[in-house]
C-alpha cells in the first residue's frame, strides 16, 4: 500500500537524514520500489541510502529553484535593506536561495547582515556568501519568531 512518511511538525529537521531516521526501522527495503519526490537537481543521499538497503529508488523532480527577478519595488526594498543591514534579518530556507544572492546583488557587502538559516547546510551557504552573523534555527514558524525576538 502507498504511504507518505514525513517528519512531524515538531521535528527539528526536515531533510533526507531526518526522513531516513523514520524510514529505516519500518521494514526491510530489499526489492521495495520507492519514489523520491524532490526539486530539480536535488540531493541523492536518500536514494543512495535506500539503494544500499536493497530498495529500487526512482525520482520525480517536482519543482525547480530559480533565482528571483527583482522588479523596481523589490530593488528599492533591497537597496534599503543593504543600506541598513543591522536593521534587517534575512530568512534563508534553501542553500540555493543563499547562492542566488551574490550574482543578484554583486555590490552587496554582507558583513553587517544577519541571516537565519533553517538547516546547517543553509547556514554554511550563508557563511560562504559572507553574512556577518548566521544563526541556525529549526524550520518552524515558532522557532523563527523566537529567533527574531532574540535579535530585537
Amino acid at each position: 500500500a502507498a504511504q507518505v512518511v514525513a517528519p512531524g511538525a515538531d521535528s527539528p529537521r526536515f531533510d533526507s537524514e531526518a526522513l531516513w531516521a523514520l524510514l529505516q526501522p519500518r521494514q526491510s527495503w530489499a526489492g521495495t520500489q520507492v519514489l523520491v519526490v524532490r526539486g530539480e537537481g536535488g540531493r541523492d543521499w536518500l536514494a543512495d541510502t535506500l539503494r544500499q538497503h536493497g530498495a529500487q529508488a526512482h525520482f520525480v523532480e517536482a519543482y525547480r529553484r530559480t533565482a528571483p527577478v527583482l522588479d523596481e519595488g523589490a530593488r528599492a526594498l533591497v537597496a534599503q535593506v543593504l543600506a541598513q543591514p543591522q536593521a534587517w534579518c534575512w530568512l534563508l530556507s534553501s542553500s540555493e536561495a543563499a547562492g542566488h544572492l551574490p550574482p543578484l546583488l554583486p555590490q552587496a557587502d554582507w558583513r553587517g547582515a544577519t541571516a537565519l538559516a533553517t538547516h546547517p547546510r543553509i547556514a554554511e551557504a550563508a557563511q560562504r556568501v559572507g553574512f556577518g552573523r548566521v544563526l541556525t534555527v529549526p524550520p518552524s514558524p515558532e522557532a523563527v519568531a523566537q529567533a527574531l525576538r532574540g535579535l530585537a
